[in-house]
């Protein structure tokens, strides 16, 4: 550990919290089989989820570091992969986070995710907040590099079988830089 660098000084990461200094790095692998939808159906497969959307992006010279993305590059991201879905944030329930639990990390995205979730809310008078919650799966196994993504998305096909949204493990408080209150998000303990 390392004062404002990227490794948790206790071994915990605590995405979105106030308590957040970095993360746990791990190793792990996953896998998961992705058909198109019809195919599938069609074949009779057993479908544990559905991708409606996705987008990617590199905001290069607009990153505020080597190791940390722009608001304005992950939220055109975000928006995009929304607008690919045609879905309504204000539809959306649960965002499985990248929620590295580091100081400079959990603003940005929290920033991202809000930007992106105002521009396609409906604009009816005072901007909705709390209806989404934030997670991560990092809380639970750590950052495992190249498999973090495939780990969040199984996580979150499994809470959508479940129909339970999983808690944010070492969560005690938001961090107070990301917001929250005047977000679109909330974050779940339990």
């Amino acid at each position: 550990y390392r004062e404002n660098e990227i490794l948790s000084p206790d071994g915990h990461c605590r995405a979105f919290d106030a308590a957040s200094k970095g993360t746990v790095f791990g190793s792990g692998a996953g896998v998961v089989v992705l058909r198109r939808l019809a195919d599938a159906i069609a074949d009779g497969d057993h479908i544990h989820a559905v991708i409606k959307g996705s987008a990617v992006n590199n905001d290069g010279s607009q990153k505020v570091g080597y190791m940390a993305p722009s608001v304005d590059g992950q939220a055109q991201a975000i928006a995009e992969a929304l607008a690919i879905a045609n879905v309504s944030p204000e539809t959306i329930t649960y965002v499985s986070a990248h929620g590295t639990g580091t100081p400079v990390g959990d603003p940005i995205e929290v920033a991202a995710l809000t930007q992106a979730y105002r521009q396609g809310a409906e604009k009816t008078g005072e901007p909705r907040t709390g209806w989404c919650a934030l997670g991560s799966v990092k809380t639970n196994i750590g950052h495992t590099d190249t498999a973090a993504g495939v780990a969040s998305f199984i996580a979150v096909a499994k809470a959508m079988q479940a129909g339970e949204i999983p808690p944010l493990l070492h969560f005690k408080s938001g961090n107070p830089a990301c917001d929250f209150e005047r977000t679109p998000f909330y974050l779940n303990a339990e």
